[in-house]
């Protein structure tokens, strides 16, 4: 067993109130999720975890599953997701956001950090964290468990997102028009 952190953003319930936090907490508690600590921001639930399981994806799931089983709850993400900016990136890895601007902008290195993915021409860019976190552990700045847990995440996530949006079947007819180069076969 290994000791894992991570963070859910959670809807269903807007928390307004102080005995609204308290009585979530309380259900939560009751719910198997004893080693959480809800807050709220600006309304939203948000529940940090510190879960002992025998892998990450494990602990994660366990935590969606305990905290679904609230009434009214629902999972949105796990914080924070496979979107980062550098100091999001900078922070998860352990560095600076300095290090990790030069090597975007390709001062140091070896010229080849990860390409945004949204925003790329804004001042505030937001990469991959995957992408970012595999750059990482190919220059031997962080460990390839960091890594496998940036991919867990990402994946959770895009589950989560298809999941609560009932979007499957256009997910997938989008994956076929894409895989095969055939315009004609999106209806959505």
């Amino acid at each position: 067993m290994k000791k894992y952190s991570f963070d859910i953003v959670v809807g269903g319930k807007r928390i307004t109130t102080d005995d609204d936090l308290f009585d979530i907490s309380d259900a939560l508690y009751e719910a198997g999720c004893s080693d959480a600590h809800p807050a709220a921001y600006n309304g939203t639930l948000y529940v940090n975890f510190t879960r002992n399981r025998e892998s990450y994806a494990n602990a994660v799931l366990s935590a969606i599953t305990n905290i679904e089983s609230v009434s009214g709850l629902m999972c949105l993400s796990v914080d924070i997701g496979d979107v980062v900016s550098l100091s999001d990136a900078a922070e998860l890895a352990g560095t600076t956001k300095a290090a990790l601007s030069r090597y975007s902008k390709g001062s140091r290195g070896a010229g080849d950090f990860p390409t945004p993915l949204l925003r790329v021409d804004s001042s505030r860019p937001l990469w991959s964290w995957t992408d970012v976190a595999e750059w990482l552990a190919k220059n031997k700045i962080i460990d390839n468990e960091l890594v496998e847990q940036a991919r867990i995440t990402g994946s959770i996530n895009t589950a989560l997102s298809i999941r609560n949006t009932n979007s499957m079947d256009v997910v997938f007819q989008f994956m076929n028009a894409l895989n095969n180069n055939n315009l004609k076969a999106v209806t959505a």
